[in-house]
């Protein structure tokens, strides 16, 4: 018995190490002394450096509509800007500096192949320096700074950047950032009644921090096999980024992601309750990985953020039990990363089956 039970263990912990949306990125290769800095006083802030979809709605049209070309980004920068957590604007801005985009010409099909995958490597570049500084201590405006500076690879390319941002974008917004609220109350993200199984906490990317993200499934099948509905985990409005990815914002400004999804069936800018179903995780790995990345099978991979940026689970209650993250991505030893279930005040293991109650 004691065989079986260890195989089983051993099952869910290999086959629970779902994914890494994008390689990892080491911030201490970048070479300090030829990125530079940019002014003291920073154009972008936080509030329109990372992506509020909400508050700061984005769409092709509203900015590029005498040139509908490039409505076939749309998907892509959607899709990228709400995995990554970066703003549109900023990652077009950076696109225009970096790989010569530019909204006025008529691209080819190697061209939006080659912005296509550039779009995902910028959102990837930026989210990663941005985090990895803020845990090394710098402040939000060092962090953003040294993110946009070092992809421009000289800060004396900073100038016409400000520049095409205002062009196409106008001023940045000028709302403040609200001060931090209570979580929620949130279930976990699959229907009230059921069992799923989670696996350990991670960072949005799959490495890195915060860990801000989890991912659960019912049985962890390989791909091809049964899926089941993904519900909101929270009220809030609906942003849906791509075929496979949404985001659910609360009013007070916390919100989830929700990745490698299918069927999705709410509308963009609907309204939802918690335990609403909003589709199912996709059992086609294509459908799952609509825009790229990797994954070894299905499983929905679920994040929190609050006011645009992605936040650590540490404490964070989903349903009756409160996280402790641990040491890393995928941690998984008990002893440093576990869940409390606040009705017994008893500790659960990721990697083991837990109740979503009514």
């Amino acid at each position: 018995m004691k065989t079986i039970l260890l195989t089983f263990a051993l099952f869910w912990s290999v086959n629970s190490v779902a994914h890494s949306l994008m390689p990892p990125i080491d911030i201490g290769k970048i070479d300090k002394a030829k990125v530079g800095s940019l002014n003291s006083q920073t154009f972008i802030s936080e509030n329109n450096f990372v992506f509020r979809p909400i508050e700061h709605p984005f769409n092709m049209q509203m900015y590029f509509s005498e040139y509908n070309e490039w409505h076939l980004l749309e998907e892509d920068l959607l899709h990228w800007s709400g995995a990554m957590g970066i703003d549109p604007r900023v990652v077009l801005t950076t696109l225009a500096i970096t790989s010569g985009w530019n909204p006025k010409s008529n691209p080819s099909d190697p061209e939006l192949s080659r912005y296509k995958l550039d779009i995902k490597q910028i959102t990837n570049y930026l989210s990663q320096v941005f985090y990895q500084s803020i845990n090394q201590s710098l402040s939000d405006d060092q962090a953003i700074s040294f993110a946009l500076s070092s992809s421009l690879k000289s800060s004396a390319l900073w100038p016409q950047w400000v520049s095409f941002y205002k062009e196409w974008f106008g001023e940045p917004s000028s709302d403040q950032s609200r001060t931090k609220s209570a979580q929620p109350e949130m279930q976990w993200p699959w229907r009230a009644g059921y069992n799923w199984v989670p696996n350990g906490p991670h960072s949005h990317t799959g490495s890195g921090f915060p860990l801000s993200s989890i991912d659960v499934s019912y049985d962890w099948p390989r791909w091809g096999g049964q899926t089941y509905s993904v519900t909101a985990a929270h009220e809030g409005y609906v942003s849906i980024f791509s075929r496979c990815q949404l985001r659910v914002t609360h009013p007070d400004g916390w919100a989830t992601n929700y990745y490698h999804m299918d069927g999705i069936d709410i509308q963009h800018g609907a309204w939802v309750s918690k335990n609403d179903r909003i589709g199912t995780y996709a059992s086609q790995k294509n459908i799952a990985l609509c825009q790229g990345g990797s994954s070894t099978g299905p499983h929905l991979h679920f994040s929190v953020l609050f006011n645009g940026r992605f936040q650590s689970l540490q404490n964070l209650s989903l349903g009756p039990y409160q996280v402790d993250v641990g040491r890393y991505s995928y941690d998984n030893n008990c002893r440093y990363t576990w869940m409390t279930d606040k009705r017994s005040n008893n500790k659960r293991c990721f990697w083991s089956r837990i109740d979503n109650p009514l």
